[in-house]
């Protein structure tokens, strides 16, 4: 087949997103067919990823209005993307669209204008369904995005959703068909984490430092954990809004010569930092963004083979069941808790991240994507 895919968010930027996007056009483009990628030229002025892409993968950069504002770029590059969408229509027998919602950019509304007008397939891939409640004057913003995302949704011939809960979420606010909605967790590209059979006594988190990551409930076990291990080392890596507020409390708690702020990481260098470590810790708030998510960082812990420790309710059950390959927790003593006990019993460690690795083995971007394109392969 010959696909079009339209993203806002991808390679050169960093983070969750663009890894989702590239790792999912990628893996198509290795399975065999030709996929054109739109993105809009904006300016990143961050961390670059740059992963080197299949020869099957073509990515065209289209101009866009306000490209230095990532906030407002993401608001007006729908009506640029939809004429290049269709340009390439237009000149390629294209056979399918797929795309990625956010609820705050308008791409999905791009895609699907575009897969109407010449008769194909539109597929919308979700991770973040809603935003967190908002008031003032954001909160009319918020109203317009949900008339543009709602038509846009209503339009896709399929959406795709991280589990049932988002599927009743999406369902209900943006009143989708239920038989419309199918449900594909993201996945994982397994060949590019490693196990190793020495662990440090070492808990690392991932990922960049938002708000409703939680981190202050690992701050605020992290005394305890090393008043009964003293060695105990605490490894971030990223950055991100919450940092140096971080930084802050490892000093006011004493706490420094434990914790150890790694900053941006190149992506490549990631797996040997997690294979050193005992523990990984996934969100420890439970918001809207985080509720029943399935983090790519997550993922990587569990190909990682490590045992995860979240917050009750912030992740999927498909990817963290309680007492088999980590635990879900309620505050940061039950967190102090669980961390001991795992880094006392190594033993018990390496049980819960083999269970883990073998949980995620499921999970690869081949299997899911391979059984997403099937129904549509034979419409050809």
């Amino acid at each position: 087949m010959r696909i079009l895919a339209l993203f806002f968010h991808f390679p050169p930027m960093s983070g969750g997103g663009p890894v989702v996007s590239f790792n999912i056009v990628n893996t198509i483009a290795s399975l065999g067919h030709e996929v054109i990628v739109l993105v809009p030229d904006v300016t990143w002025n961050g961390k670059k990823y740059e992963p080197p892409m299949h020869k099957n993968l073509k990515v065209i950069r289209v101009k866009t209005p306000s490209k230095d504002n990532l906030k407002v770029a993401a608001r007006r590059c729908a009506k640029s993307l939809k004429i290049e969408a269709e340009r390439v229509c237009e000149k390629n027998q294209i056979d399918l669209i797929f795309t990625i919602f956010h609820p705050f950019h308008l791409v999905p509304n791009a895609a699907v204008s575009c897969a109407k007008k010449f008769g194909k397939p539109a597929i919308i891939k979700i991770d973040d369904a809603v935003y967190e409640k908002s008031h003032g004057l954001k909160s009319i913003q918020r109203r317009i995005e949900k008339y543009f995302n709602k038509k846009s949704l209503q339009g896709a011939t399929e959406i795709l959703v991280l589990n049932e809960q988002i599927k009743k979420t999406v369902s209900d606010f943006y009143k989708i068909p239920l038989e419309k909605i199918s449900i594909m967790p993201n996945g994982i590209d397994l060949s590019f984490f490693t196990v190793k059979n020495s662990r440090e006594q070492k808990i690392v988190f991932s990922g960049v430092m938002y708000h409703h990551r939680g981190l202050e409930t690992l701050f605020d076990a992290i005394p305890k954990i090393v008043e009964s291990l003293p060695d105990t080392k605490v490894t971030l890596l990223g950055e991100g809004p919450e940092m140096q507020k971080l930084q802050s409390i490892a000093i006011e708690k004493r706490i420094s010569k434990n914790v150890d702020f790694k900053g941006w990481i190149d992506r490549v260098d990631i797996p040997n930092h997690l294979s050193s470590a005992s523990i990984a810790i996934g969100p420890l708030q439970l918001t809207p963004t985080t509720e029943k998510s399935i983090p790519v960082k997550v993922l990587e812990y569990m190909a990682s083979s490590l045992p995860i420790i979240a917050k009750t309710g912030s992740i999927s059950d498909n990817v963290l069941k309680d007492g088999s390959n980590g635990y879900f927790i309620q505050d940061a003593n039950e967190l102090a808790e669980k961390a001991i006990k795992l880094l006392q019993d190594p033993a018990l460690a390496e049980k819960m991240g083999n269970a883990s690795r073998l949980m995620v083995q499921e999970l690869s971007w081949e299997n899911l994507l391979v059984s997403c394109l099937k129904k549509y392969e034979k419409n050809q």
